[in-house]
């Protein structure tokens, strides 16, 4: 159906879409939740995306290491909020082996860039993957925007936040992440 509108209006479907699902991340209490409970598998998903430099980034490779997995938009206000904490995570915690991925929703580099640029933050202070046409979302089954899973060393969904991480120094946050990188 989506093929068949004008590019214009195709975009605005796709970001009022986006904007209802981001408003349904704040109707669930933000925590760390069983992949299980949300009808989700605890095997993580495949997922290989393009950076900000044009490289191929495999989950697959990363085995070993605790993975953070967030779908964001820079349209998105608590997305936008969250990033700073997400930057905090890859800092305090990559020298203990915890990798943070943030996947971007269908925007073009430019955008990103301003994002960046205009708040302040590095390119390369955290992976950010490009997912075009929302395939790696969809296939993740992800709950709005923001969506954060937390994935083990050996590639097991161990958590799912919904909406955005608020204070990465709070117990639920912080203890989880630990407690997975001390495995």
């Amino acid at each position: 159906m989506l093929l068949f509108m004008s590019k214009p209006v195709r975009e605005l479907v796709l970001v009022l879409a986006f904007s209802l699902l981001t408003l349904t991340s704040y109707s669930v209490k933000a925590e760390w939740r069983p992949a299980t409970q949300l009808g989700l598998s605890q095997v993580a998903p495949s997922l290989e995306l393009n950076n900000l430099s044009g490289k191929s980034v495999d989950i697959a490779k990363l085995k070993g290491k605790v993975v953070v997995v967030n779908f964001w938009a820079s349209w998105c206000e608590p997305c936008r909020e969250e990033f700073e904490e997400l930057i905090q995570l890859q800092e305090n915690y990559g020298p203990k082996g915890l990798v943070v991925l943030a996947v971007n929703l269908a925007e073009m580099k430019p955008r990103i860039m301003q994002f960046l640029k205009g708040n302040g933050f590095s390119e390369n202070s955290i992976e950010i993957l490009l997912d075009r046409n929302s395939i790696t979302y969809k296939s993740w089954r992800a709950r709005g925007l923001p969506t954060t899973f937390l994935i083990s060393r050996g590639g097991k969904v161990e958590g799912v936040w919904i909406g955005a991480i608020e204070n990465i120094d709070s117990n639920e946050v912080k203890g989880k992440i630990e407690t997975l990188l001390r495995q």
